[in-house]
């Protein structure tokens, strides 16, 4: 039904009560003739006139526009009004509230629950901006139609004009014969033409039939149905594909293809073809439940032109919580071969993959203590690695871990039991527990920490060599003593910051006891840093526990903001001296017969919001060498621009340095890059080097790179070609994302106080 809110009223005319109308027929001819409705000047407020006016003399107040317009369908203000039999037709700035939207035009026609609009007209809504030539509005059908059209969606670039444009009151558009883009209308760099189009403003999708895609004037694509987004919201389609050109894959074509199947759960599949290789299926199923969440990977590449074999990839993970204390986790990974990676991986930290984990956890968690089971096992594909050097599998590993602290007193209980399976070597059951007991005293900006400990080892042995034991044990009690202090100071001129100076001292004595009988499953010796020098034990892993009489020092300082908060600098410095020789070592290696270890030191700086760094250094005082050292560089003056530098070095080991960068050159060009090269080979590990053109509605990416793709030290060269256009195509991987990948041994410099390292 519509309803009409028209306005006539002079001053001293005889005005009826507002009140809405039945129809709009009773309302012109029970309420007024046309005369006096062509006569009537408009007011302030639309009224709609009742079909039993009450005469009054003097004008009524109007009622609040909200109350008079909260069931409509029309309402109408413009300059004047008149009326012919059933209809009314209006012109003069003509404004008409419909539907959530506004019609705009210079003169309109009302009749038989239909509106004609001859001329122009625009239909204004939060969403979308419809314009063209003779409108038309069914009331019953809720469509508006019009002629020479086009449409603008001010909160996503997007337009298009066509010969005709249908709008409904669900928010869908039809046009037919249609030129579509994202681009400005006056320089449309790319066009979609289609014989028609039908777009769902809410739902965010485009339809295409009989399309023709444009780019700079140049067809590109054809295709007799398409579907495009026109909105934030996910929705199946084409991503950007990815062109290249590889050594061991020849020319690289990917078209990925996005598949909106749920709200939480989707899937993507990445069809490759490789002209030496042939082509290989990539696909990427996410899912979110109420309390779970994981992925499965699957890569298949059937009879590999190369090698004549079927190669393949599985990756799965999976999260779940169950009430408020059990988790189950697991990852599975698994190859073909050992050079599935290097034969079709695309980086460095791809291809120098030397296991795939395989595990199930599962684990209760308790306000005081959790509990651990967990099934795990790798896939070794190193080939250098011999098989006693494979790693063993867990099946199972149960761990449980407990800490209950009072005011004085504390008990901290850890206990492992672990079944180590392999094909060859030593295999069977280890138990390891250790339970200590401590006293804290601590006061304002200083503790101190006496602890003892018992740890005790027990092994079942499968199969022991003779003139072993099947169950050799051993038992140690561990005494340590840890103390620090926290001094702080206003600095600065204006007392800005606040700087603190922390020196910490623990000191541990662990007696010494014979060990050789006892087999090694998975002890290794650790990099030494300051994280090790605060431990009370040599290695990782309690199949070896060395005894040790030392005491490990540290001196930290910080420089805090005092108005923030946020740290600024953070610098420690430290060593451990041995107050007697050790003795207990893994096998093959010797045991510490030094006095006192290497000083090791890290510092991290990032006085202004731009630039961070990051330095580790280590140096044995008795031969005045550098063991190891470490550096990080980061300037970031804005989001879309950075530049690093970094530098590694352990002794005899490896010696690399690291320079990248993303940065504008012009309004619309960036450059983009990074060189990782072994200064201990001489030669380069990884490098890429491109450029970047982003406009408002396209973006092309062109990169070289060459990077280390075998074990044996072999180089591979690729040149990868984007072009995404958008609101056609979105995602691709993005520069800042091949700088973070492949940069070996470092972390993120860019911390936030809940960020982990």
């Amino acid at each position: 039904m519509i309803y009409a809110i028209v306005a006539a009223f002079t001053q001293g005319s005889l005005v009826p009560s507002a009140k809405r109308c039945s129809s709009l027929a009773l309302c012109l001819c029970a309420c007024w003739a046309p005369q006096l409705l062509a006569q009537a000047p408009i007011p302030q407020e639309p009224i709609c006139f009742p079909s039993d006016p009450l005469i009054v003399a003097t004008p009524p107040e109007l009622p609040a526009i909200d109350a008079a317009l909260e069931d409509q369908d029309l309402v109408i203000n413009a300059d004047s009004f008149d009326s012919f039999k059933n209809n009314l037709d209006v012109s003069g700035n003509v404004e008409i509230q419909y539907r959530g939207g506004t019609i705009r035009a210079e003169q309109a026609t009302l009749g038989n629950d239909e509106l004609d609009l001859p001329g122009r007209m625009t239909y204004t809504t939060p969403d979308v901006v419809v314009f063209g030539d003779d409108g038309h509005v069914d009331q019953k059908a809720e469509t508006i139609r019009l002629s020479r059209a086009g449409f603008d969606m001010p909160k996503r670039p997007a337009h298009a004009s066509a010969d005709e444009i249908v709008l409904t009151s669900n928010s869908r558009l039809s046009m037919a014969n249609v030129l579509f883009t994202t681009c400005p209308a006056d320089h449309p760099s790319w066009q979609l033409h289609a014989r028609d189009i039908d777009i769902d403003v809410n739902g965010g999708v485009g339809t295409a039939r009989g399309m023709k895609l444009d780019f700079k004037g140049v067809p590109i694509l054809y295709a007799p149905y398409f579907t495009f987004p026109v909105g934030n919201q996910r929705k199946s389609g084409f991503l950007t594909p990815d062109i290249g050109e590889r050594d061991r894959t020849g020319f690289d074509l990917t078209v990925p293809y996005y598949l909106n199947l749920a709200p939480n759960y989707d899937l993507s599949l990445e069809p490759r073809y490789m002209s030496k290789r042939g082509t290989q299926l990539r696909s990427e199923l996410r899912y979110l439940l109420p309390n779970s969440k994981g992925q499965l990977g699957f890569e298949y590449l059937p009879d590999d032109n190369e090698t004549g074999d079927d190669r393949r990839y599985v990756n799965f993970s999976h999260d779940s919580l169950f009430g408020d204390n059990w988790r189950v986790l697991a990852g599975v990974e698994q190859v073909s071969d050992a050079t599935y990676f290097e034969d079709l991986g695309t980086s460095l930290a791809v291809t120098s993959q030397t296991h795939l984990d395989r595990f199930v956890d599962i684990t209760y968690y308790a306000p005081s203590w959790s509990l651990l089971t967990r099934f795990q096992d790798y896939q070794t594909i190193d080939t250098t690695l011999t098989d006693e050097e494979r790693p063993y599998e867990r099946v199972p590993q149960m761990l449980f871990g407990g800490r209950w602290n009072g005011r004085l007193l504390g008990f901290d209980s850890t206990t492992e039991l672990v079944n180590f399976e392999r094909n060859v070597g030593v295999t069977g059951w280890r138990l390891d527990t250790t339970q200590e007991l401590s006293l804290r005293f601590a006061r304002s900006g200083m503790y101190l920490t006496p602890a003892v400990a018992v740890r005790q080892t027990n092994y079942w042995v499968d199969d022991p060599a003779t003139g072993t034991e099947s169950t050799p044990a051993r038992g140690l009690a561990v005494e340590s003593l840890d103390t620090g202090i926290k001094f702080e100071r206003d600095a600065g001129r204006s007392g800005n910051w606040i700087q603190t100076l922390e020196p910490r001292a623990l000191y541990v004595h662990v007696p010494l006891e014979a060990q050789d009988d006892l087999p090694v499953f998975d002890t290794i010796t650790p990099d030494f840093n300051l994280v090790q020098l605060f431990r009370k034990y040599r290695f990782v892993g309690p199949d070896r526990i060395a005894d040790t009489d030392q005491l490990s020092f540290g001196l930290t300082t910080r420089l805090i903001g005092a108005g923030d908060g946020r740290e600024r600098l953070a610098a420690t410095l430290g060593q451990t001296r041995y107050l007697k020789a050790q003795h207990v070592s893994l096998p093959g290696q010797p045991p510490i017969d030094e006095r006192s270890s290497d000083y090791v030191a890290e510092m991290a700086l990032g006085l202004a919001q731009t630039w961070n760094l990051d330095v580790g250094y280590q140096w044995n005082s008795d031969t005045d060498l550098t063991a190891r050292a470490e550096t990080r560089f980061e300037y970031r003056p804005k989001d879309d621009r950075l530049f690093g530098f970094g530098y590694r070095y352990r002794r005899e080991l490896l010696e690399q340095g690291d320079i990248w960068v993303v940065w504008p050159v012009a309004e619309k060009w960036r450059v983009i890059g990074r060189y990782s090269y072994s200064l201990l080979e001489k030669e380069p590990l990884e490098q890429f080097a491109g450029w970047e053109y982003e406009s408002c509605c396209w973006r092309f990416r062109m990169v070289g790179r060459r990077y280390v793709s075998r074990s044996t030290g072999d180089a591979d060269s690729s040149i990868s070609i984007q072009l995404e256009l958008k609101g056609l195509s979105q995602g691709g991987r993005s520069p800042e994302s091949l700088l973070d990948r492949g940069i070996l041994g470092y972390r993120s410099i860019a911390r936030t106080e809940t960020s982990e390292p």
